[in-house]
């Protein structure tokens, strides 16, 4: 099953909000995070807003699948991920 733009942000803002919410996660969600975003930057048409944040995101969880303590990194990057969750929601209307 391929999915639409939609579909991918919606579960970009879901993995995101976990990490918000819980200030844990793992590896694997951190490596999806990234695929996500070189999935969405592959679109046509993207929200500006959107793409202003693309690339924070991909770093966040390319630092999150290397990082040797996750949680700390997760919890220094609050202010970051509550950001992009709101362009995220506001982009995908």
């Amino acid at each position: 099953m391929v999915l639409n733009i939609n579909n991918q942000l919606d579960l970009l803002h879901d993995l995101l909000s976990l990490h918000a919410e819980e200030c844990c996660g793992s590896t694997s969600e951190c490596q999806q995070i990234s695929r996500l975003i070189k999935s969405i930057q592959q679109q046509p048409n993207i929200n500006s807003n959107l793409v202003d944040i693309l690339d924070g995101i991909d770093h966040y969880g390319n630092l999150g699948a290397n990082s040797d303590n996750l949680d700390d990194h997760i919890t220094s990057h609050q202010p970051d991920i509550q950001q992009w969750l709101q362009v995220i929601k506001d982009s995908n209307r």
